[in-house]
């Protein structure tokens, strides 16, 4: 290996793709490149979308979706896989399959998009618990994922800790519950690991329906695991860097916001022309 490529922070995504990159592999990237990393992608699934809707998936043959990962094997030191939208069982166990063992990985079950399109199948659900959970470094779930996962109805504090250690109790080395759905403790996240539990706060604003947010969070997570931090200071790392990125969540269509994985560089982006 190069000396160029032991000093590059290398991360990949394994997700679907969002053509309007409000989230999905394309909000990965920009999250990995602003934290510091660099960010590679194995396409998982297709998606036809906008800001407001799912039109259409395209699943992609698990074997090409394996060749992916086994090819980026061959020359990159990759030092954290993070995975999102995966689509059913068969893609799943093709993940599980080609990820070197031992190197970290944080798991982003996403399971519905969040104007309620199906993005990953009861099989594959199955599949990601049974495949990849117990090789999680880390799994993000927020509480609707947590809920169907777990079969735990999340009501209160208490539930949501139950379903937290739901997630270690099948092997994952550690959770983040996000709280962002949680009228009862908005905008706190349960952080779980053997060591213990933790509340982590964070600012609550006011966007309904923030495209993205659950890919930013994991990828910011993925790529502090990638550029050697611990996991519970990844995790730590990754809220404060999407409060920045939700405190400059961007207005992409109307009424429609989407994060700013880019704020420290661009808390706008408008035109020059049409600045004052």
């Amino acid at each position: 290996m190069g000396e160029n490529l032991k000093r590059i922070a290398f991360a990949a995504s394994v997700a679907g793709s969002d053509p309007s990159a409000g989230a999905g592999l394309q909000i990965d990237l920009k999250t990995m490149t602003a934290c510091g990393v660099w960010g590679m992608t194995v396409v998982a699934a297709l998606t036809a979308q906008n800001a407001n809707h799912v039109r259409a998936i395209a699943e992609v043959d698990p074997v090409f979706v394996q060749n992916q990962i086994k090819t980026l094997e061959e020359d990159f030191p990759i030092a954290c896989y993070k995975t999102g939208m995966l689509g059913n069982a068969p893609t799943v166990r093709a993940v599980a399959g080609a990820l070197p063992d031992g190197v970290p990985l944080v798991v982003d079950p996403v399971l519905i998009a969040t104007r309620e399109y199906r993005l990953t199948d009861d099989s594959g659900a199955a599949a990601l618990v049974e495949e990849l959970v117990p090789r999680a470094s880390v799994v993000t779930p927020n509480i609707p994922e947590a809920e169907s996962l777990s079969g735990i109805a999340i009501t209160d504090a208490a539930s949501m800790e139950d379903a937290a250690g739901w997630f270690l109790d099948r092997g994952a080395g550690a959770v983040v519950l996000k709280g962002g759905h949680a009228a009862f403790r908005k905008g706190v996240d349960v952080f779980l690991d053997r060591d213990g539990m933790r509340l982590l706060s964070g600012n609550v604003y006011p966007f309904p329906d923030v495209h993205g947010s659950g890919c930013c969070f994991a990828s910011a997570i993925a790529s502090y695991i990638a550029l050697g931090y611990p996991v519970a200071a990844a995790v730590e790392r990754g809220k404060e860097f999407v409060d920045g990125a939700l405190r400059y969540a961007v207005e992409y269509a109307p009424g429609r916001f989407t994060m700013n994985p880019g704020w420290r560089e661009h808390i706008t982006y408008t035109k020059i022309s049409s600045r004052r």
